[in-house]
């Protein structure tokens, strides 16, 4: 039998003069690692579960090979240590086992215990035999929302968090959000029993801010997350973790790990997506929950406010278009799929000319274009100067006017998307929608879709060259939807509800209202 153990000063020095071959490809745990122990000679190599981290990168001047799990089969076992430099110790100890399948009771596998578990196994023990609290703990964004404004409050847990405060279920819960500064949430203070702490407090020096974290962690009945947070790796069997992603869309998921273990729970819109995400993340289909999103309630409540609110002008209608994150070399070009080749920054409408006509056409249609850009999109890359009818707003925008941006789509006449989970959420408006495809053959290779032959299931009109741009714009002034009939058939395949009631579906589900 495998034995898992906590690297220590005293196993490393009994083990001095092996490799060590790391499991899991974190730089920050490396970085700790090396820090505490200085063994980066040591280090041979690096396995990892993820076939996209496969390959040799620098790692403070030494190559190191990242090679994928199965080739621990390969290694000199008396002469190699294995470390796992994971958050998620446990599942990556059970894939270690399941590579080697080694009944030698003498062997141990070693984890590396960075400063924040430390603490948690601490907190973890502390609290192990104390009763839960009526607490439900919220953290929204991936790990970009420590350079990302607005990401650490926003999508599928805040809408959930405003449903609940409008049901008034902070009378018999506590609400707490876990966000970067908390200082930037006053206006919720005088809220009863809601409160805001900081995630970095997780590994802070000051003992009553660790405090305030490991309890909410600890404690709480129910953790509500969008992203694949280690933060809530250790949880206990009767604590709750709600995985309520970004969307439902057409692209396929990357660097995610497939384990059953990681929460207990996800949403997703229909049964058809509940197949797709079982799959894809190797759930139990118990564990997915056909709800509807909880931000898709916001599109059924739009705010008349909001467009002067971006000082977007009057027009008669408003067409939105939110690419697909894409980049010139950019200071976020290593987050994406390939870089577009464009003179504005957008695809289809690739030159300042082409831009130039759009918005004499949206001039003469009385009609706006809104073009919001994604996240991790540089403002910098796109350029729509000079056009009095094309506004483009950042993810900053929307923050610094808290609008959210499913919150803004509800006033949008009509929408041109091309991969985006934007436009499946859209569908439940019944509204003309558009694709742009210019580059679709070689987004498929970069990143691939969860549907064969994917253009079948985009419920709207394709557009390839800028020709067909216009032409959608001139039908939807003309208030011709040419691709009602598809969107209908789809928008039955790819929602189960039609309404703005899934937070609701979700706190019943979980059994959190009656």
């Amino acid at each position: 039998m495998i034995k898992l153990c906590k690297l220590s000063e005293n196993s490393i020095s009994a083990l001095a003069g092996k490799k060590i071959c790391c499991v899991e490809k974190s730089i920050s745990y490396l970085e700790e690692l090396c820090q505490k122990y200085d063994v980066l000679d040591q280090i041979s190599c690096i396995m990892d579960t993820n076939q996209r981290n496969l390959g040799e990168f620098t790692f403070h001047g030494k190559e190191i090979n990242i090679l994928y799990i199965s080739y621990l089969l390969k290694l000199n076992l008396e002469e190699t240590i294995i470390v796992i430099t994971s958050d998620y110790t446990r599942e990556v100890f059970d894939s270690i086992c399941e590579v080697l399948q080694d009944d030698d009771p003498n062997h141990i596998i070693y984890y590396f215990a960075n400063q924040e578990t430390e603490y948690e196994e601490s907190y973890r023990e502390k609290y192990a035999d104390v009763p839960l609290e009526n607490m439900l703990v919220f953290r929204s964004g991936p790990h970009a929302s420590s350079y990302v404004k607005g990401m650490d409050f926003g999508d599928n847990a805040r809408a959930l968090f405003e449903y609940a405060l409008q049901i008034g279920l902070n009378h018999t819960y506590e609400l707490i959000w876990l966000v970067k500064n908390p200082a930037e949430f006053r206006k919720y203070e005088t809220i009863e029993n809601v409160s805001f702490l900081s995630y970095d407090w997780s590994v802070s020096q000051n003992q009553a801010e660790r405090d305030a974290y490991y309890r909410a962690l600890c404690l709480a009945k129910y953790i509500f997350f969008t992203d694949a947070y280690g933060f809530a790796r250790n949880c206990r069997k009767d604590q709750v973790r709600v995985q309520l992603w970004h969307g439902c869309g057409f692209k396929t998921r990357v660097n995610f790990v497939r384990c059953e273990k990681r929460y207990e729970y996800t949403t997703v819109i229909s049964d058809l997506y509940a197949d797709i995400n079982a799959d894809i993340y190797g759930l139990r289909k118990g564990q997915v929950l056909v709800t509807g999103y909880a931000k898709q309630d916001w599109l059924f409540h739009p705010d008349k406010e909001d467009l002067a609110k971006l000082q977007i002008p009057k027009a008669h209608k408003y067409i939105f278009w939110l690419p697909t994150f894409r980049s010139t070399e950019g200071k976020l070009a290593q987050l994406n799929e390939y870089i577009l080749q464009s003179e504005t920054g957008l695809p289809v409408v690739n030159t300042r000319e082409q831009l130039e006509v759009l918005n004499t056409l949206l001039a003469k249609e009385d009609m706006v274009l809104i073009v919001k850009l994604h996240p991790f999109q540089d403002r910098s890359e796109v350029f729509c100067e000079g056009c009095s009818h094309i506004h483009l707003i950042e993810n900053e925008d929307l923050v610094e006017q808290d609008i959210p941006i499913n919150r803004l789509l509800g006033q949008a006449d009509a929408l041109i998307s091309d991969y985006s989970s934007a436009a499946v959420d859209f569908m439940l408006l019944d509204r003309p929608i558009a694709f742009m495809l210019e580059d679709v053959e070689e987004y498929e290779k970069s990143r691939g879709f969860v549907f064969d032959n994917i253009r079948e299931w985009l419920p709207g009109a394709e557009i390839f060259t800028f020709d067909d741009a216009c032409r959608f714009i001139k039908e939807v002034a003309a208030e011709q939807d040419l691709t009602a009939q598809k969107r209908h058939i789809l928008r039955e395949k790819m929602h189960c509800f039609h309404d703005d009631q899934s937070c609701r579906r979700i706190l019943e589900a979980l059994q959190i209202i009656g």
